[in-house]
């Protein structure tokens, strides 16, 4: 068992006061445990001694139980504060058995909003609380009675008297930085049914941080979701109201929770008036459930708009931070994308889990007439980024907008989840004059290591945990656009998107915004390094014999003007010396299904017929444009990356011993044009037949064909099991649904994200700010383009 070092990376400065930054330097030290009891709820009346009454388990949000229905990501938009339940509370949370999914309270009967006295029934899960005042937000109350079955756990909780909560006996101390001499962790016996006060490491059956979670675990219980997507209007950053894909009315969408091992369904409601859509569940490995990937064109056909639904089931075989969007059209850049957590055990111990950090890009116009725009006239800059949904607007000044906000304890040690489901841009994060513990690259657990700054691409996650230990007062989290990637775009203030933190105790206030920040990420385009991303449950990729063996060569990134008979000249980016271009009406499985073995019916294809073998590529860019690379269906191994072409001498500065394994990694660019592209070398084992994509995640690159499949095992995948009943209901709702419209016909030219080329003569409408694009009434005239 491995004993928790921590590979600490130092830069001298922070984000606040950075000149310039420092590279990486690797030492080592020890870390010490810490946990929690309370509530992200109860972040600042939790007592150090214990919460007042322990409530829902630590990390979980309301939105399942009784009158809490109006979820985390709900209060924050009504609200536009950092809150959590802002229904009226629930007088009784009732656990009627052992650990069940009563408001997700991990047992604890769930929270709320500021409930009256909460009890719960003898023998469930939650504690029993006969004093206080049903806790600040609403803790022990209105989670109860949630809309998912009852797990088969039994736990039997503490009871506490008077919302005192219990106390461990746990004193350990650490020496800390800035003003806190030394850090004691907050203190009670249990705060999490999985999780032991004194250690992060642990959780339930025997599990623990050094538990293969690439085996088969299920727990047996099953979280259910109700997905409604809609066309509304939104303000995100005081500008005014845009058009937006909202989920449950509210964007970004609310979250998606379970343990580790649970089962997942959701039930998504497509009432968009003039789209159908589809959810990917990103980064999610889809172990033998290729079908519900939620790509359409190669997994599904699509669900249908005006009332159309599907329910997606999967298995949450991993835990950590991730999120999920929309695989149709631009739609995610408009709105339809949501956070997942799945919680499981930690390579480092932290007091309070703050939630997911969710950071967007926003455009003058919808993502889909920015996406035309860029298929015709090239790159185009974002408008805004947003935290949660909330910034203030472009040029920093009042009354534009709001920036999210968190409170936080001085000493106490914080958990973020953060995500980057931006449509295009790269950022680097820091939290001005603190530092970053980083715990997870994706799904994956890694051997802690610090920063100051963190760079984050389009579709990665990455949870971290700062201390606050810095004089009480108020301090910036800070996303800035790495202006050396394909895209870039204004933000608030003087070119740095900022959230703010709160010390408890001290008067909030603005702070100070640093203009030298903006020059330090000139020409910037950049992953974390892979020496710093060390996974803790320790893998090997392989061998370098067969590596050298096997390994083939995908070229990417080259990008073409084409003429085209229909739509005049757009641009298109290749990969394997193709474009991929998905029919929705004929998906991959569907294809596999009526047992055709010509692989020219599937767009783009590499073929992988070996079963349980390693399979490596080395994917070279051929472009300056960096692009961040997404595979479906895997953790891909991430054996070495660098800029120039990759050569059989470089085959000993690969990593097959534990490389950093991942499903979003950066193919890297070159400075600029006449300097050599980059290269990126993956690997993995060809345990999880299906079709996956391996795609850029800058939406528009996806758009123009910056895609293609990994055919996993097509004898083994079962495509006629999946090309059900309900599958081919799907399509056929879909189809009609397109027929209904008098233009009629599917567009068969869309991609992995969406359609590409739809439009020339919207050009001047959709170039409108409140534009948006009815992609079915011109169907039929763009879908056969022929290419001239």
């Amino acid at each position: 068992m491995r004993s928790f070092p921590l590979l600490l990376t130092a830069a001298a400065a922070g984000l606040a006061r950075a000149s310039n930054w420092e590279s990486d330097v690797t030492v080592t030290a020890t870390s010490t445990r810490t946990h929690t009891v309370c509530p992200v709820t109860q972040v600042l009346t939790c007592d150090a001694s214990g919460p007042t009454d322990v409530g829902a388990g630590n990390g979980w949000h309301p939105g399942q139980g009784n009158n809490g229905a109006e979820d985390y990501w709900a209060s924050l938009w009504n609200e536009q504060k950092s809150k959590y339940g802002i229904g009226n509370g629930g007088n009784t949370a009732t656990a009627t058995g052992a650990h069940p999914d009563n408001g997700f309270g991990h047992g604890h009967g769930g929270h709320g909003g500021h409930g009256s006295t909460p009890s719960t029934t003898a023998g469930g899960s939650g504690p029993t609380d006969t004093g206080g005042n049903g806790g600040n937000g609403g803790n022990g109350g209105n989670g109860g009675n949630g809309s998912g079955p009852s797990s088969s756990y039994s736990y039997t909780s503490p009871t506490t008297s008077g919302g005192s909560g219990p106390t461990s006996s746990s004193t350990a101390t650490t020496s800390g930085s800035g003003t806190c001499a030394t850090y004691t962790p907050v203190k009670n016996a249990t705060d999490d049914y999985c999780n032991s006060a004194s250690d992060r490491s642990v959780w339930c059956d025997n599990k623990d941080i050094n538990s293969d979670y690439y085996t088969d675990y299920k727990t047996g219980v099953t979280r259910k979701y109700t997905l409604t997507i809609t066309n509304t209007t939104l303000v995100f950053d005081g500008t005014g109201p845009k058009l937006a894909l909202a989920i449950n009315g509210q964007v970004p969408g609310p979250v998606i929770e379970a343990n580790w091992g649970d089962m997942v369904e959701v039930t998504v409601i497509n009432q968009l008036q003039d789209n159908s859509t589809s959810i990917h569940w990103h980064g999610i490995r889809q172990l033998n459930t290729n079908d519900q990937d939620g790509v359409p064109g190669v997994t599904e056909c699509g669900i249908a708009g005006n009332g159309g639904s599907r329910t997606y089931k999967w298995h949450a075989n991993s835990y950590g931070t991730s999120w999920y969007h929309s695989h149709t059209f631009a739609q995610y850049g408009d709105g339809i994308r949501g956070p997942i957590v799945i919680h499981g055990p930690a390579t480092s111990d932290y007091d309070y889990d703050m939630g997911t950090v969710m950071i967007d890009d926003t455009f003058p116009i919808t993502a889909a007439a920015m996406a035309s725009r860029i298929a015709h006239v090239g790159p185009g800059g974002s408008f805004n980024t947003l935290f949660n949904g909330m910034n203030k607007n472009p040029d920093g000044t009042a009354p534009g907008g709001t920036p999210f906000s968190w409170g936080v304890k001085p000493c106490k040690k914080h958990l973020f989840r953060i995500i980057n489901s931006s449509a295009q841009n790269s950022y680097i994060v820091g939290f001005d004059n603190h530092t970053m513990t980083v715990i997870a690259a994706d799904f994956v657990p890694i051997v802690p290591y610090e920063t100051t700054t963190l760079n984050i691409a389009t579709g990665q996650r990455y949870d971290v945990i700062v201390q606050m230990d810095q004089a009480p007062s108020s301090y910036y989290v800070r996303a800035v656009i790495q202006t050396g990637c394909p895209s870039g775009g204004a933000n608030s203030g003087l070119g740095t998107a900022n959230a703010i933190i709160n010390y408890e105790g001290a008067t909030p206030v603005t702070p100070v915004i640093s203009t030298s920040i903006t020059n330090v990420t000139a020409n910037i385009c950049q992953d974390e390094p892979l020496a710093s991303l060390v996974p803790y449950l320790e893998k090997p990729a392989g061998t370098v014999t067969a590596f050298q063996g096997s390994a083939s060569t995908i070229p990417a990134g080259s990008v073409t003007s084409v003429a085209t008979n229909d739509d005049g000249t757009v641009f298109q980016w290749y990969i394997n010396n193709a474009v991929i271009n998905v029919n929705y009406s004929q998906p991959t499985l569907q294809t596999l299904a009526q047992g055709s073995s010509n692989n020219s019916l599937v767009s783009n294809p590499v073929v992988l017929n070996q079963a349980n073998q390693w399979v490596y590529f080395v994917i070279q860019n051929q472009f300056f444009a960096s692009h961040p690379m997404h595979v479906h269906g895997h953790d891909i191994s991430v054996l070495g990356t660098g800029t120039g072409t990759f050569t059989s001498d470089l085959v000993s500065s690969l990593n097959f011993d534990n490389p950093t394994r991942r499903d979003t990694v950066m193919l890297q660019g070159s400075p600029g044009p006449g300097f050599p592209a980059g290269y990126t070398v993956i690997g993995f084992e060809t345990d999880n037949p299906g079709a996956w994509l391996m795609h850029c995640h800058i939406s528009w690159h996806v758009d123009g064909g910056l895609a293609l499949q990994f055919l996993e095992r097509p004898d083994d995948i079962p495509a006629k099991q999946y090309v059900n009943q309900a599958f081919e209901d799907e399509c056929s709702a879909l189809s009609a649904y397109e027929n209904s419209n008098p233009q009629g016909a599917k567009l068969a030219g869309q991609s992995g994200l969406k359609a590409r080329g739809y439009t020339d003569e919207l050009d001047i409408e959709v170039f409108r700010p409140d534009a948006k694009i009815d992609i079915h009434k011109y169907r039929k005239r763009y879908s056969h383009r022929h290419l001239h």
